[in-house]
């Protein structure tokens, strides 16, 4: 018998929503049906503004998160009439949302994800799980990052040490595998947030297609030396980051190198950042593989420096099965199902939470 859940999402690159139905019977992990939409013109550029800014009313942030849960629903919908699959069937719906906020760190960590999983259950008719991070950082933990809790269900081998890296607008590395039975799992810092936003600026397209503008140029190696000099590289795990921190912004730690390079070095070296960070983190280290996704993937010249940086030879999760674009989706459809099930999970190795806990509060609408 099928056990269907919905995973939903809208990531730190703001590029849209992605919507999967997962088969989740079984103890295997299936997709069957998936949907990306783009956002309503309005309402991307409002989303990249707040993001950009770090800053709106209260009038705003009320009214955005109603407008991205009608989106979210239309997408959920969309997807459920593509699939032929009866609604009732649909066990939940994993909803992320779209995150506006995150600070693990202070005295009072906090994070912020938008789109109304209240609306989004009416809409739909179906029960939605979401709050994902909240628990866990009154747990003390970071509240991310949560990909590896299922890059432990795709891709650990037994016999291999295995580093799978999830190349968001931030990227995040997951060590599972022989030596990593409790998986280990944090940010390592900048991925597509700063090179798409960089080559936004300079050329206004989304992204630098297969790293193809950034291969035209040259390292800048004082620079990408000063990058990584930044404080976050060196702090010990858990931890986690955003573009509340790699933004605009910190490019004014760097101002005098900026002056001295051009936007296509600038954008190489950046490049350089993302494959240089993920080397480090994997030195040292007994990793027989690297798998990556996300939507750094597609980006050829990214995934060539990673294998030069590490010296471990790097493939795609599209290898071994699972899109690289539709792992998160997959993630919050399988944590949508451990909480309608009641299963505690233990993110010590992970978040730093401090036990075991529901991941996700249920919003019952069936």
């Amino acid at each position: 018998m099928s056990d269907y859940y919905i995973g939903l999402l809208s990531g730190t690159s703001v590029d849209g929503i992605d919507a999967a139905i997962i088969d989740l019977s079984q103890n295997q992990i299936n997709m069957v049906c998936c949907h990306e939409q783009a956002f309503s013109h309005s309402l991307k550029k409002d989303l990249q503004n707040i993001i950009k800014d770090q800053s709106l009313s209260l009038s705003q942030l009320s009214e955005i998160d109603s407008l991205l849960a009608f989106e979210f629903a239309q997408a959920v919908n969309i997807l459920i009439k593509k699939s032929k699959i009866d609604k009732s069937k649909i066990m939940a719906i994993g909803s992320h949302g779209q995150t506006l906020f995150h600070q693990p760190d202070g005295n009072h960590p906090n994070t912020l994800q938008v789109g109304s999983s209240h609306k989004l259950a009416a809409m739909t008719g179906i029960d939605v799980v979401c709050n994902f991070r909240n628990l866990d950082m009154a747990l003390e933990g970071q509240g991310a990052p949560l990909a590896p809790i299922i890059h432990q269900q795709l891709f650990s081998q037994e016999k291999k040490n295995t580093a799978v890296i999830n190349l968001g607008g931030i990227s995040n590395i997951s060590l599972i595998g022989q030596n990593y039975k409790n998986i280990i799992g944090y940010d390592i810092g900048p991925a597509n947030c700063l090179i798409d936003e960089w080559i936004h600026i300079h050329k206004r397209e989304p992204f630098d297609n297969e790293g193809s503008w950034a291969r035209q140029g040259q390292l800048n190696q004082v620079l990408l030396d000063q990058m990584l000099d930044d404080q976050y590289f060196s702090k010990p795990f858990p931890k986690s980051t955003g573009r509340e921190y790699f933004n605009r912004s910190w490019y004014n730690n760097f101002i005098d190198q900026f002056k001295l390079t051009s936007a296509v070095d600038i954008q190489t070296t950046l490049t350089h950042l993302v494959a240089a960070s993920i080397g480090k983190e994997v030195s040292g280290k007994s990793i027989d593989n690297i798998i990556v996704m996300g939507g750094g993937a597609n980006n050829k010249f990214l995934i060539e420096l990673i294998e030069g940086y590490s010296g471990i030879e790097t493939k795609i999760s599209s290898d071994f099965g699972y899109e690289p674009d539709w792992i998160e989706a997959i993630l919050f459809a399988y944590l949508a199902k451990q909480r309608i099930e009641n299963r505690k999970l233990d993110l010590s190795s992970i978040t730093g939470s401090t036990k075991k806990l529901l991941v996700g509060d249920i919003i019952n609408i069936s």
